[in-house]
């Protein structure tokens, strides 16, 4: 008897909980703050991350970033830089053959592609220097390239401008798609003075 009153007692309030929690004006709002809620959950955050890249056991980069998200969508697996990347690229010897920086970076795991973005700036080992906002790492085919301008400084001989950019992924040998001006860099400016 005692059991049947702690039972029925129990569902009142169970049907009340239930009748309040089914309020209209704030099931929307709930139901976003819950998704907010399950989407934070699923993000996976690391600090000062090194990622390296193998092809066949051969180094081919290594990457550094101070902040890595990454997004487990099965549809659509991710890795987001957004505090910037650092990384270095390597020739089947080991050998330091370009470095890489820029402020955002984002891999997508299923297409093996990494979009650079924001003051994207390599320098490779001929020294020369290349600007853009952005390079499309494809790692599959091993190429890099850029729809975006682009600015190519080569040691101290000249700055070539161009619309477009292919590269093997060390930097080394590259294309422009559309080159839109060339200034070639004096060492020494020769003065004469007349008397």
């Amino acid at each position: 008897m005692v059991l049947d009153k702690i039972f029925g007692i129990a569902m009142i309030f169970m049907i009340i909980a239930i009748l309040f929690g089914c309020n209209p004006s704030q099931t929307k709002e709930e139901l976003a703050d819950m998704n907010e809620l399950l989407d934070s959950l699923s993000v996976e955050v690391a600090k000062d991350v090194k990622i390296v890249y193998t092809d066949s056991a051969i180094l081919r980069a290594k990457i550094f970033a101070p902040v890595m998200k990454r997004y487990p969508d099965k549809d659509n697996p991710s890795l987001e830089m957004p505090e910037g990347v650092n990384a270095k690229f390597y020739n089947e010897y080991g050998e330091i053959q370009s470095s890489l920086s820029a402020r955002y970076a984002i891999n997508y795991e299923k297409r093996d592609v990494i979009e650079i973005r924001d003051s994207v700036r390599v320098i490779n080992k001929n020294d020369e220097e290349i600007k853009t906002d952005e390079l499309i790492w494809d790692k599959k085919n091993r190429t890099v390239v850029s729809d975006k301008p682009v600015r190519v400084r080569i040691r101290d001989e000249k700055i070539i401008m161009a619309e477009g950019f292919e590269s093997d992924e060390t930097f080394i040998k590259y294309t422009f798609k559309k080159v839109t001006g060339i200034v070639y860099l004096d060492e020494e400016i020769e003065s004469t003075t007349t008397e």
